[in-house]
Parts: C-alpha cells; sequence; structure tokens
C-alpha cells in the first residue's frame, strides 16, 4: 500500500516547471540554494536539505518541526515536493520516515466542509480512507507532515477554534487540523515541516524542539548551476551565463530562484530569436516587465480582448486575492475579472477533489506574480482610484510596523494584520520598481497604456516620512524601495539625516548586500553600519563600507578579506572604530579567530584579535587566546593584513609555548612599526622568557608588553628570570596577580606604589583596561524564583552558570566575571535611610553565590561622559549594617566595575553634590482600565539603569506600553507630558526629575486620563527649563491593547517523584549545580552502587555528571527517586521550586 502512494507521488511531482509549458523533471531541475539555521543569540550555519531533520549539534535531539522561511520566489514549494519525491524515491536521509504527506495550505483553504484528519489526507493524495486508516494504525511510525504555504490559512478561523481536536476521527475544518497537528494533539510523534514567508515567532502555536531555517537564495554557484540545468545546451548555456554574469545586477537579481527561472526563460525566447539578450533588464520590476512583455508578444496573441483589458483584469484579480489572502480562485471569479475564455495568460489551473466531483481553481504561475499584477493594476487605474488605492496600501503596511512592536500578539487580531502588512510590502516594492519610467515606457507606450504620475509622489513622500521613523527595524525594506527606484539623487535625499544604520537582527542575502551598496555608494553621511553578512556576501560590500566611521559586522567566519577593511583603518577610511565578530553555530567549522576589534585615537591605532580557543587543530594556539596590536595608523595602512591573518590562521596546534613563541614573532614580522603589544595566554611559562625577550629585541619601536594569564597566578621563579634579563637591556617588569608589564625606560610601579595605590586603580591603570569592557559578556536571561512566603512584588533572580567568563543579565544589565561554575542568585532590595549621605546612583542589589565563583561585578550606570563627571560614581557595599566605599576599577561607557572578595549587598552611589549634566534617561508606560468609560496611561520618568522588568513587577495589574524609551534627561529641571488629542486630561501639569527613582516603589511621573474608545495618543516629554524643549520627540503610542491581568500564583499540585524526575530530566540536566552533594548523600544510603558513583565522580562536566545520576536513578526505583527530591529541595530550594516539587 505504501508502495502504490510512492508511486502516485513520482507521477504526480516528478514532471513539472511552474514558468514553462514545457514538462521538465524536478530532480534534472533542482537547484540546491543556501540555506541557514538561525538561534535566537543572531548566530546561524549554513546547512542542507538533507541535513534538516537530522539532530541538533547541541543537544542532539530531533526537531518535531521544523520551520523553513523564505521570501515569495525563494522556492519553498519547490524544495517541499523534492523532499517528498525523494521520500518517494527512497533516498537515504529520509529513511527515518515511514510516511510523508505534502499539504499545500493554499488549497486546504478552499475546503469548507469538515473532516477528519484521515478524510483530509484522502482528499489530498487520491488514496482511500481505508488505505489512509490501514496506514497510519501503527502508533510508533514517524510520519512527516509538509505544511506548503502557513501563511495563506486563514487565521482569523484558527482564533476562533482555541480548542484542537485530540483525535484523528474526529471532524474540524482543515485550519483546525493542521493546528492540531501543529500542536501535537493528534499524531503527537510526527514531525511538521512548515514552510512560510513571514517569520514565525519563537513559541508561536508549535510545540516541542524546533528548527529555524531561512532560504537566502543562490549562491554564485547555485546561479552557474541553474543555468546549466535549465538551457541543456551547453552552447546557449555559455551565452546566456556569460551575459548575466558581467552584468552585477542582473547577476545579483539570479540569486532568487524564481527571478533566475524567469530571466533564462527569457534569454531564451531572445536567443532563439537573435534579439538583444541584455535589453531592459535593471531591477527585479523591470525583469518581470520584460517577462510579461515578452508572453504576451510571443505566446499571446489572437487575443479576443486587448492586452491593457487583459492587464487590468489580471491586476484586479490579484489585488482581490493579496487584500483577501487569496491563492486560488474559481472558474467564475476568474471569468468575472478575464473576460477572454481561449486562453488565461499567467495563470495556471488546478484541478481540486470534491466529494463527486473535481473543482476547476485558477492561480497565478507564481505568487510574485500576483504581486507584480497588484501593483500594475494601481499603475493602470485613473488618478483618483489611484491615489486611494495606493493610500490604502501603504497606511496598511504602516499600521502592520506600528502594530509588530507589542511583545503579546502571537494569533491575536493585531498579528493577523502584522502578517498582512508583511505579505503587502513586495507590492510597495514592484509600484517603486515601475515609476522607473525610463527602464519600462516601452512597454506601456507599445500597448497604449498611460501611467498615474502620482504614485512617484505618494511613494517618495511615504519613503522619506518612514526612513525618519523607522530607522532600524524597517530600514531594511526602505532601502530596497530605494533600489528599486533607482534615483541616486532620492537615495541621497533620504538618507543624509541617517547617522546609523543598525541591520544586524537580519543576516543580509546577497541580494540585500547589492542593494545597500548602491545605496552607500550613493550616500556619504552614514557614519555607524551594523550588520550581520556572511564573509562571501561581504566581498559585496567591502568597496562601500570603507567609507564608514564605524563598522560593526557579524559574520559566519572570519577569513582573510577582513584584511582590506583593516587596511581602511590606516587610511583614514574607517577613523573611529571596526568590530567583527564570528556568529558560525557549528564547533567543528569554527575559524581561528572569533573577533576582531580595531579602534583609532590620534595618530596611533589599535588591532585586536580575539583567537579561539577549542582544542580543534584550525585554532592559532593552543595558549594564546587574545592578541592587541598598537601601531601608527600609518604603520596599520602598510601592513598586508591579508597575509597575517593567513598566517593566524595555519598557525600549530601546540601545548609548546615555544613553538607558539615562534609562531607569535613569525605573524608579527609584518608589522615592524609596533609599539604596544598585549597577550592573553593560558599560562605563562618559562619558554615565553626567550619569546619576550626576542620581542624587545626585534622590534626598536615596541615600548610596552602586557600579558595576562587566565589559568594561574605568574611564579616567582619567571618573575625572577625575567627581571634579570630585562634589567640588562634597559626595561622594567611589573607583576600583578596573572598580569605582567613590561616598559622600556625607567617608568615602573615601586613597592612603596603597590602598598599605597588601591588595586582596583592599578589593575585598571596598567594591566587590565583593554579588555575590561562589559562589551565582550555573554548575555543570559535568568530565572525568576518567587519565594511561596514572600510578596508577590519581589523576585529572585537565579543564574547558573557552567564555566568561567563574563555574562550579562538581560534583564539588569548586571555583569557577573566568574572564575568557574557556580549559581548566583540576586534580587534588588530598598536603600535604606539609615545609609547617611550616601546618595543612590541604581538599584541596590543582594547577591549571592555558594562557589564563591564571582571576582568581579560591573553595575549599569546612567551617566552621558563628559570631562565634568567621569569621576562622579563610585559602589556601596553594605555589611552588617556598615558601608564600604569601594572605588571603581574602571568606569566604561555603560558599567561601573569592581573587584569583590566577597558577596552581599551593593549598589551604585554618586560621589558628587551637584548636578549641573544631562543622564540617560527612559521614559515607561503602563496602561489601566479604571471604569467602563475611561482608562489612565501612567507616564514613568525614570533613570536609564532602572531595569525595566523590576517596574513591571510592581504594576502587575497594568498592561506595559513598549516603545522606544530612551532620552536624556537633567536632574532638578521640570519637564512636562505634551498629549495629542488635546482634550486628555493630564496631571500634574509639570513635574521636577530627581534622582531617587530606584524602588521599591515606582510611582507614575504623570497620568494621562483617556476614554475607553481612545486607542490612539501621540506623546512627547518637554523640558520646561528650556522653553519647551522635546527630550522625548512626540510618536505614535498605540492603546489597543487589553490590560494585563495580574499574576496570581496557582496552588501547587503535588506530583509523584517518579513523574518529577521523569519530566523535569532536561532541566535537571542543565540547571542542577550541587550534583557531588546529592550523589554523596545517595552512596552515603546505599541507593546507588558505588560503581555508578565512580562513573558520576569521572565524568569531565557537571552536565554528564548530572546525566550519569539521572540514569541511576531510573534504575534505583521509586524510594530512590523520592530521596533525590527529598535532597534536591534540600541543597537547592529555589530549583526545586520553580521546577514546582512540593514534597
Amino acid at each position: 500500500m505504501v508502495c502504490q502512494y510512492k508511486e502516485s507521488i513520482i507521477l504526480k511531482y516528478e514532471p513539472g516547471n511552474f514558468s514553462s509549458s514545457e514538462r521538465v523533471s524536478l530532480a534534472a531541475l533542482y537547484t540546491e540554494p543556501v540555506i541557514i539555521q538561525k538561534k535566537k543569540k543572531g548566530s546561524f550555519q549554513n546547512i542542507n536539505v538533507e541535513e534538516l531533520f537530522n539532530k541538533s549539534d547541541m543537544h542532539m535531539y530531533y526537531p518535531v518541526s521544523v520551520i523553513l522561511q523564505g521570501n515569495s520566489g525563494s522556492g519553498k514549494s519547490f524544495i517541499s515536493q523534492k523532499i517528498i519525491l525523494d521520500w518517494a524515491s527512497e533516498q537515504h536521509y529520509l529513511e527515518a520516515f515511514n510516511l510523508v504527506f505534502y499539504l499545500r495550505c493554499e488549497e486546504l483553504k478552499c475546503i469548507s466542509a469538515e473532516m477528519n484528519l484521515i478524510e483530509l489526507l484522502s482528499w489530498n493524495c487520491g488514496l482511500s480512507t481505508d488505505q489512509i486508516s490501514k496506514m497510519l494504525q501503527n502508533i510508533s511510525q514517524r510520519v512527516l507532515f509538509i505544511i506548503d504555504g502557513f501563511d495563506d490559512l486563514d487565521e482569523l478561523r484558527f482564533m476562533r477554534y482555541k480548542f484542537c481536536i485530540s483525535s484523528k476521527f474526529q471532524k474540524a475544518p482543515p485550519e483546525v487540523i493542521v493546528c492540531s497537528l501543529l500542536r501535537q494533539r493528534i499524531l503527537p510523534r510526527s514531525v511538521r515541516l512548515i514552510t512560510t514567508r513571514s517569520e514565525v515567532p519563537w513559541g508561536m502555536l508549535l510545540k516541542g524542539h524546533q528548527r529555524f531555517t531561512e532560504i537566502m537564495g543562490f549562491s554564485e554557484e547555485g546561479v552557474k548551476e541553474y543555468f546549466q540545468k535549465f538551457f541543456q545546451n551547453e552552447e546557449l548555456f555559455r551565452k546566456a551565463y556569460e551575459c548575466v554574469r558581467v552584468n552585477e545586477t542582473l547577476f545579483t537579481a539570479c540569486s532568487i530562484p524564481v527571478i533566475c527561472s524567469i530571466i533564462c526563460t527569457v534569454m531564451r525566447e531572445r536567443l532563439s530569436d537573435g534579439a538583444d539578450v541584455m535589453s531592459g533588464l535593471e531591477t527585479t520590476t523591470s525583469i518581470y516587465v520584460d517577462f510579461v512583455s515578452t508572453l504576451l508578444e510571443r505566446h499571446c496573441q489572437g487575443l479576443s480582448q486587448s492586452v491593457p483589458s487583459l492587464l487590468r483584469g489580471l491586476g484586479q484579480l490579484a489585488e482581490r486575492g493579496m487584500l483577501e489572502q487569496q491563492v486560488l480562485f474559481d472558474e467564475k471569479t476568474v471569468y468575472d475579472t478575464i473576460s477572454d475564455s481561449a486562453d488565461k495568460p499567467f495563470l495556471l489551473k488546478f484541478l481540486l477533489r470534491r466529494k463527486i466531483h473535481q473543482e476547476t481553481m485558477f492561480g497565478f504561475m507564481h505568487f510574485s506574480f500576483q504581486e507584480f499584477f497588484t501593483a500594475l493594476y494601481y499603475i493602470l487605474l485613473d488618478e483618483a482610484e489611484s491615489k486611494v488605492k495606493v493610500r490604502e496600501l501603504l497606511h496598511t503596511v504602516e499600521r502592520g510596523w506600528a502594530l509588530s512592536c507589542w511583545s503579546d500578539r502571537d494569533f491575536s487580531k493585531a498579528d493577523v494584520e502584522v502578517r498582512h502588512a508583511n505579505l503587502l510590502q513586495p507590492v510597495i516594492l514592484f509600484l517603486c520598481g515601475l515609476c522607473k519610467k525610463e527602464w519600462i515606457s516601452s512597454f506601456f507606450e507599445k500597448h497604449n497604456m498611460t501611467v498615474s504620475v502620482n504614485i512617484e509622489t505618494q511613494l517618495k513622500e511615504w519613503i522619506n516620512q518612514c526612513s525618519q521613523i523607522y530607522r532600524n527595524e524597517h530600514m531594511l525594506f526602505i532601502l530596497h524601495c530605494l533600489y528599486e527606484l533607482h534615483e541616486k539623487s532620492f537615495v541621497g535625499k533620504v538618507l543624509e539625516h541617517l547617522a546609523s544604520i543598525d541591520l544586524s537582527n537580519i543576516l543580509l542575502k546577497n541580494a540585500d548586500c547589492w542593494m545597500l551598496r548602491f545605496c552607500l555608494q550613493n550616500c556619504v553621511n552614514i557614519g555607524k553600519l551594523r550588520l550581520s553578512i556572511t564573509s562571501d556576501n561581504l566581498k559585496i560590500l567591502l568597496s562601500a563600507l570603507i567609507s564608514c566611521e564605524e563598522l560593526w559586522l557579524k559574520v559566519d567566519q572570519i577569513k582573510d578579506v577582513t584584511g582590506d577593511l583593516i587596511s581602511a583603518l590606516g587610511e583614514g577610511k574607517i577613523v573611529k572604530e571596526l568590530i567583527i565578530q564570528e556568529a558560525s553555530l557549528k564547533k567543528r567549522i569554527k575559524s581561528f579567530c572569533q573577533e576582531i576589534v580595531t579602534s583609532s585615537k590620534d595618530e596611533d591605532a589599535m588591532v585586536c584579535f580575539r583567537l579561539s580557543v577549542s582544542s580543534s587543530k584550525i585554532r592559532p594556539s593552543s595558549l594564546i587566546s587574545g592578541l592587541t596590536l598598537t601601531c601608527s595608523r600609518q604603520e596599520v595602512s602598510t601592513v598586508n593584513w591579508r597575509i597575517f591573518l593567513q598566517k593566524l590562521q595555519t598557525s600549530p596546534s601546540s601545548r609548546d609555548s615555544s613553538v607558539d613563541g615562534f609562531f607569535l614573532l613569525d605573524v608579527l614580522h609584518s608589522v615592524s612599526g609596533l609599539k604596544k603589544l598585549y597577550l592573553e595566554l593560558d599560562k605563562l611559562t618559562d619558554g615565553w622568557i626567550n619569546t619576550i625577550l626576542s620581542l624587545v629585541r626585534a622590534f626598536p619601536s615596541l615600548n610596552e608588553i602586557r600579558t595576562n594569564s587566565t589559568i594561574s597566578f605568574i611564579p616567582f621563579d619567571i618573575k625572577q628570570s625575567m627581571e634579570e634579563s630585562l634589567t640588562q637591556t634597559g626595561w622594567t617588569l611589573t607583576v600583578w596577580r596573572k598580569s605582567l608589564l613590561i616598559e622600556r625606560g625607567e617608568k615602573s610601579f615601586s613597592e612603596e606604589d603597590l602598598k599605597t595605590i588601591k588595586t582596583e586603580n592599578i589593575e585598571s591603570k596598567s594591566f587590565l583596561s583593554l579588555f575590561q569592557s562589559s562589551d565582550y559578556a555573554e548575555v543570559f536571561t535568568p530565572e525568576c524564583v518567587q519565594r511561596d512566603d514572600e510578596d508577590k512584588h519581589k523576585t529572585i533572580y537565579r543564574f547558573v552558570c557552567s564555566h568561567a567568563g563574563q555574562f550579562q543579565c538581560s534583564l539588569t544589565s548586571l555583569v557577573f566575571v566568574m572564575e568557574d561554575e557556580g549559581e548566583v542568585l540576586y534580587n534588588t532590595v530598598s536603600w535604606d535611610s539609615g545609609l547617611g549621605q550616601v546618595r543612590p546612583a541604581g538599584p541596590l542589589y543582594n547577591i549571592e553565590c555558594s562557589a564563591g565563583s564571582v571576582s568581579q561585578l560591573h553595575f549599569q550606570h546612567c551617566v552621558i561622559f563628559s570631562e565634568e563627571n567621569k569621576d562622579c560614581l563610585a559602589v556601596a557595599h553594605v555589611t552588617g549594617g556598615n558601608v564600604e566605599i569601594i572605588q571603581p576599577l574602571r568606569v566604561t561607557e555603560t558599567h561601573v566595575i569592581i573587584d569583590i572578595r566577597d558577596l552581599s549587598i551593593f549598589g551604585l552611589i554618586w560621589i558628587k553634590k551637584k548636578f549641573g549634566f544631562p543622564i540617560k534617561g527612559q521614559v515607561l508606560l503602563f496602561l489601566r482600565p479604571v471604569t467602563v468609560k475611561q482608562k489612565i496611561l501612567n507616564v514613568h520618568l525614570l533613570q536609564g539603569n532602572v531595569p525595566v522588568s523590576e517596574v513591571q513587577r510592581w504594576h502587575l495589574d497594568k498592561k506595559y506600553i513598549e516603545t522606544s524609551s530612551k532620552c536624556q534627561l537633567f536632574p532638578g529641571r521640570q519637564y512636562s507630558l505634551c498629549c495629542q488629542p488635546e482634550d486628555c486630561e493630564v496631571q500634574p501639569v509639570s513635574e521636577m526629575f530627581e534622582l531617587d527613582h530606584f524602588g521599591p516603589n515606582y510611582h507614575p511621573t504623570f497620568e494621562v486620563f483617556l476614554d475607553v474608545n481612545i486607542e490612539e495618543v501621540r506623546l512627547g516629554v518637554l523640558d520646561k527649563t528650556r522653553d519647551g524643549k522635546e527630550v522625548w520627540k512626540r510618536r505614535r503610542i498605540l492603546l489597543t491593547v487589553a490590560p494585563s491581568k495580574s499574576v496570581e500564583p496557582t496552588a501547587p499540585r503535588r506530583i509523584p517523584e517518579t513523574e518529577f524526575v521523569k519530566t523535569n530530566r532536561d532541566k535537571l540536566i542543565e540547571r542542577v549545580s550541587s550534583v557531588m552533594a546529592i550523589a554523596d548523600s545517595l552512596l552515603s544510603q546505599d541507593m546507588i552502587i558505588s560503581e555508578m558513583y565512580s562513573k558520576v565522580r569521572a565524568a569531565d562536566t557537571r552536565l554528564e555528571k548530572m546525566r550519569l545520576l539521572l540514569d541511576a536513578l531510573d534504575s534505583g526505583g521509586a524510594a530512590v527517586q523520592a530521596e533525590f527530591c527529598r535532597l534536591l529541595k534540600e541543597k537547592e530550594p529555589y530549583l526545586a521550586n520553580d521546577l514546582g516539587l512540593h514534597l
């Protein structure tokens, strides 16, 4: 029966090409696009189709949901068809799946009747319900459901059917059946591949381990491969490919699979006619125009209606589909809009099975043509109607952008609007392209069509306005609009007010890079640029990037191509800063370098390399983890950094420090004007003495060498040996803890200096200032532990650290420098009025770490640096009623850094009494209903280092309205709130801003009384002292979100210990820190055997120890698991409570 099903799949999907009337084998034409796997922290890796269902590298779990995202035309459906065809052809990578079903959502949407899963699959694949039932009766089978075109489902119907069905025999609308599959309510062991145009939010609707992937398009080799497969004839392939390869714009467009297919089709027609192959192919829009023109001219002769009439009919049909999110149209709808009965150009016919008959449906040859014809329809309307249609389109998209900032909108009405707006964006791009009259005028003139002239003005005004409002989140789309308009002067005009562009949350595709290069080349005012990009695509942008002042790049792999950017620093093209970070997921392909940071000041430049520290042979050294060079800017411009990076990449992987030393000398040889050198080492050994002496002799320009050992303190014998050797060369040596400073001349720290200068200042000025920065911290989100017996407003943050490093809390911005693994508990406490003259400059934190592995703390401050306030902060350390004032080790632009010996209560304080300078502030908004007719918007003016999470916890009965909150505020000044509509009452009229808002109570600065029907206001904050100057510029605030319900703790449910251990296995492995203490107790009670205890003790990592201990519990029975739960409650009560363990 399964063999019969596979044969039917091969017959159905093997021939087919969406853009050609010829029947072409899918296997013969399929070309693999570039696919990336995405993670929450912005890292990514390349994968292929055969790896979509593999176990994850980190957790070794099979994914239960694979989300394959891609823009229209990226090849999602083609990949879906390939997968089911590969399964039917018994390809090895799908052998784990017993059954595969392919569900096209555009077809499911046409079904109005309710049916069960068996009937739906029977309708879809042509087998009888009895055959489907027999195939699915074995519950141990692995079934793959390919859900193609997730965007096409009616999401409002999802909202109405909140309760999924739980049986494959239960009848429901097709959307509800799909929803139940996604939620694992039916066939819970099944795996789902979901294709979608718009991004699916993390955790939305889907359950289980999820893999998020995105199609980036064809690579250069992929374009070449597709051309070869399409033309088949070698001579035609060479002619077509060479024409495209030398045209950057056209070659970029070919990275999008559907456009590559269109270009191949157009070029085949032109080559056969001997016409000019390249004429008119400039932007995406011009390519579509040319394709439509070619098809009308060569294949649509003898139509019963005029071309303008046909195009308007197609446009009307396309617009209806776009607005109603419809892809397939019934015969009556098509005949009502397109009167020609002989042919339906640009439409494909589909036969859908009904109960007793087949129904003919039509759809555009590709969804991108539906987008194109919608835009063309607006262009061909009369002036008045065209203006109205375009205004409604732009308003819909912008409203979706405004709603997208809502946090809790998954499958809400707002989310439907957001995703619909995203689907309409390509229509705007095509409109921009159709405004480029010199490229498409011949098409309109040939068919006697007039074009609305007001659309271009409308679009330009909208783009100009949006570029000032949406500077980061939608800037990529705005730049694409500018590229389609392709008007260089307008690009410069729109971007002239932008000092920076941040696109770091989006991995740039090939087409994005060519677009961005065009925009950067036509605007010289963009000083700061943040990008996430592959190293191959970096080559496209290289020539345009060197004009930026500050550049931050996240790349998949640092390669020698980045050397050109370092050289640009010395040439004065990048005048301030360059940061390049590696973002690869796969540890096995991690490159030799994880990060490059360069900066310049005056005539000197600093280049820092953070090297890989894994045990891989690719790493440059097992000893050197950081290398920082300082030399003149002129020297930077003359060094061949490509060769420098190549040497780093090919360096030895040896534990022999002498080998490392020779490698270092060889690498640095090209930097003849080296002034300063900083080395991060695992351990300073005897072998490094000769290396350091060789460096002193080899570089006459060298004035300073610093080293820092990450593992151990510097031994006395090495210090003594180095002192003797350096004294003879006229250099001085200073050693402190794990750090070493060597300077030319007589400058050094004496023993008396070391006694009188505080430890913090010595380390700050002498050794660690270069890397003591919060910028390098790994961000984590802590667990929030609620004690049963405490106030619901009080929350303890919990962080379980598994290794040494710098870690920054995403909620409080606290940074912990850890020397080893350990559990950190911290919470805010009230500033005691009994602390005398101490004036708070930040929240007061109670911090505990039982392992004592925290060596340094970084506290976020709100100071804007200047000469008058650079020494205005210190840290108060409160122990037993006493207050110790700690001078900072270092103060960065964001944090105050201190070394610590023990933990208790810490908080930032002001040590200046007068404040004539601004601080970083924030404006927080909370909405609360008062009566059925009225609601109140609370507006808080707070310091920028007040954690938003702390304020939220004191306003659980209100809804937090997320908006751009940053501003600058002066202490002691009067501020007022500007609100529109103006008839809304605001109280008080004005209020003085004070530096004392650090809890525990967070009262609003202003209250705005609103009618319950008001859905939107415009708010701004004015400085009354400065004649009403806006310090928080007026912006739109949407108020249509229902207030959050108060979070009430539910009564704990007593669950058996065996169920608790089984249910929480993964969390226990990850979070239990006292593994050996629990194992010791179990061994002493003879509850685990000594052999198993020895395995636990011998395991290398805490995670592996816990995994082995849980295996022992499984074999020990209920009594052992009960004792484990008791010990967990005793030794880690916060974790036990958080996981719901109630004994």
